[in-house]
């Protein structure tokens, strides 16, 4: 890396410290909050494990499969292998921010802008709303960043015709993939083959050939195991209503101006739909917008303000446009239409590089942003609740009674950092006087919208009341699972648990195993453990022993049910129930009872009088009930890939494994290959044969992960290939 953009880098990094992580214990303060500290930061160290199945949540799952536990990602397992704690998280998070900046500095640098012009261009992306919104959306923001990367090597390609220069953006596109969050990559590659062929023209084909070619094989184990699964799993299409949700609202266009227009700012409740402000957050400073207004009318200027329109208009949601892209496959797989805001960032950011460099007419742009900013406040004041359905009237009063008293921060930081940005640009101030008021401009308000939660209790289960009782107990968990029915049980729901080594039957997550889903009806956030709570014998069967509640409202589901024994109150207030009729884990059956499809297993197991799990099992692919033998396990061992088991049976045996089932599980007895059987809808098990003691294992290799490994090392020849030449 030559020195001038080392230096960059350096101040990038400065930069995102000032912004996230300014006056925190990076050893005990996680950045982010909410999805960050639920999901991202257990997910992320799982995954250094390399496991490719994870027992932990649901009933087990494939974990390559799942995109935002971020598998294969060279980042993440390189920094959090090296400190797998908080601050391996906070540093991981910092240095993409700083990537942010970088990326997009490389880029402006190659449109001939000045290394000062080049450098805001960065510090702009970097502070952008959307990466700064979802810094708790952790997978989101780490595939956002490298946007800029690949968009510079397909300018370079176009500029040079080198097929050396697409393959490195096809490398490129693979990290983005690999981060985690492909809807975030779609929507950059649609901007890519815009750009591409905007300066390339025809040439543009077979750049995006070698792109595409190198990003698939490199990125490949993660894209084989999403298609090995996609089968098995819900997420195969949204709704149309799931697909249009979390859209920019139109007057939301005003929080370019006024960061708090809709509320969750400043301690002001957010008014936007279901309270998702990070999806709508568009706030990146009043600089770059002063900055835009100065852009030449040059042929790349116009690109980026089309790119800026194009992606705004696409945020809207406008149903009549959503309902054209919903039969757009693959398109229609992804929700939220407000994170094309994350290319109207990097647009925004390159067209204020532009306007920096070639920055004429300051005092008629200066008054531009003015009438701007008047004209946003007086609306927001103004705002009718009708502009957005998003609002009431009621909600409309709320947050002018609550923010529009001066001098509260909603009014008087854009005006302060107007003022401030306005007078460095009058007076010629040094440019990092400028940065610096940027700097505090977005950092008042983006300090603001996560928590920044305290990690310490999450090495070890006695730094939790709850779970240091369930161990003391003697719960197990090899042998038995839990329940939580409130998302507020950070500690054991949804990822955390995995922290304490606790295997839970809920998730949070876009993958649910179909067949699990059906018999449990977890929603995507893992919600709706109560209307379970009925169905004891399906939470007997998935070995699920305790259940715990927060809420008055949960604990009085579990008590009506009287199917529960309650055994606790814990010091903070959460109850744990205990359930008598739990099975373990690994068991023998003793009666099967035929199933001739998934239907008519879930018809047998939801009806309590046909379903007994202490005797009864539903086997697949049986035409006859069967009385089975005895049996007993003299040992066991068990890892997150391989399980293995010495048993002793009496006669023909059938063994259940009471985890998911899945294709890539295979099984052995005394070394003969085994069938493994559906057993009780989505969990495993096979017959045993003949009395005696016998070894059985079972061991998880799927086929998409030979292909992967395959098509990976395809992918680092070519690449080699075109690097040598």
């Amino acid at each position: 890396m030559k020195r001038p953009a080392l230096l960059a880098f350096l101040l990038y990094l400065l930069s995102a410290w000032l912004l996230h992580a300014a006056g925190l214990n990076l050893t005990v303060r996680l950045l982010g909050g909410g999805d960050a500290y639920q999901a991202g930061f257990p997910a992320k160290l799982f995954s250094t494990t390399l496991s490719p199945w994870n027992p932990y949540v649901q009933l087990g799952q494939y974990t390559f499969a799942n995109t935002q536990f971020q598998p294969f990602y060279p980042p993440g397992l390189l920094i959090l292998s090296l400190f797998p704690d908080t601050f391996g998280y906070n540093c991981f998070i910092l240095l993409h921010y700083a990537l942010a900046g970088l990326f997009c500095y490389l880029l402006c640098r190659h449109f001939h802008l000045d290394q000062t012009s080049a450098f805001f261009g960065g510090l702009f992306f970097l502070a952008t709303g959307f990466l700064t919104g979802h810094k708790g959306h952790q997978s989101m923001m780490t595939t956002a960043v490298w946007l800029p990367l690949f968009l510079l090597f397909a300018a370079r390609h176009a500029a040079t015709g080198r097929l050396r220069e697409a393959a490195f953006a096809g490398v490129a596109v693979a990290l983005s993939l690999l981060a985690g969050f492909p809807q975030v990559t779609l929507y950059g590659l649609i901007l890519l083959a815009a750009f591409w062929f905007f300066r390339a023209g025809r040439r543009a084909f077979v750049g995006l050939a070698v792109c595409g070619l190198c990003a698939f094989l490199l990125s490949s184990l993660q894209l084989f195991a999403v298609a090995d699964t996609l089968p098995f799993i819900t997420r195969q299409k949204l709704s149309f209503l799931s697909f249009n949700e979390n859209f920019l609202p139109l007057s939301n266009l005003l929080g370019f101006f006024v960061p708090n227009v809709l509320g969750g700012l400043h301690g002001v409740p957010s008014y936007t739909l279901n309270g998702e402000l990070v999806e709508v957050f568009t706030y990146c400073g009043l600089a770059p917008l002063l900055f835009v207004l100065l852009a030449p009318r040059t042929r790349d200027v116009w690109f980026w303000a089309a790119a800026l329109a194009a992606s705004l208009f696409l945020s809207l949601g406008i149903s009549i446009v959503q309902s054209v892209l919903f039969e757009v496959p693959v398109y229609n797989l992804f929700r939220a239409p407000a994170r094309h805001l994350h290319e109207a960032g990097l647009a925004l950011s390159v067209l204020a590089a532009f306007g920096l460099q070639h920055r004429r007419r300051i005092p008629w742009a200066l008054a531009g942003l003015a009438l701007a900013l008047a004209a946003s406040f007086y609306a927001a004041l103004h705002l009718p609740a009708w502009v957005s359905t998003t609002l009431t009237v009621a909600q409309t009063e709320a947050w002018r009674l609550t923010s529009t008293t001066w001098p509260h921060p909603t009014l008087l930081y854009p005006v302060l950092a107007f003022a401030a940005t306005a007078a460095c640009l009058w007076f010629r101030a040094p440019r990092w006087l400028l940065a610096v008021v940027f700097l505090l401009d977005v950092g008042s308000v983006s300090r603001s919208i996560y928590d920044n939660p305290d990690t310490s209790n999450l090495y070890g289960a006695d730094r939790r009341a709850e779970i240091s009782f369930l161990f003391e107990e003697g719960l197990d968990p090899q042998t038995h699972r839990i329940l939580p029915l409130d998302f507020a049980l950070f500690q054991t729901y949804p990822l955390l648990s995995m922290m304490y080594g606790l295997s839970v039957a809920n998730d949070y997550t876009p993958m649910w195993m179909l067949r699990y889903q059906s018999l449990t009806g977890f929603d995507l956030s893992g919600i709706g453990g109560e209307a379970l709570l009925p169905q004891r014998q399906i939470l007997s069967a998935f070995s699920i022993r305790y259940v715990l509640a927060r809420s008055p409202a949960s604990a009085f589901a579990a008590r009506r049910t009287r199917l529960y024994r309650e055994i606790a109150l814990s010091p903070d207030g959460i109850s744990v129930f205990e359930n008598p009729a739990v099975l373990p884990r690994f068991r023998f059956a003793s009666q099967l009872l035929p199933a001739a499809d998934f239907p008519s297993a879930k018809a047998i197991l939801l009806n309590p009088a046909r379903f007994d799990p202490a005797r009864h099992t539903v086997v697949e692919g049986i035409t006859n009930p069967e009385t089975m033998a005895s049996g007993a396990i003299i040992s066991q061992k068990t890892a997150n890939n391989v399980l293995s088991w010495t048993v002793e049976t009496s006669g023909r045996a059938f063994f259940i494994v009471s985890d998911t089932w899945f294709p890539g599980w295979t099984a052995s007895i005394d070394g003969q290959p085994a069938t493994i059987h559906i057993a009780n809808g989505c969990v495993r098990g096979l017959f045993v044969p003949g009395a005696g003691r016998h070894e059985i294992r079972m061991s998880f290799w799927p086929r998409s992960l030979t292909a992967g490994l395959v098509a990976t090392s395809l992918g680092l020849l070519l690449l080699a290939f075109f690097f040598r030449k």
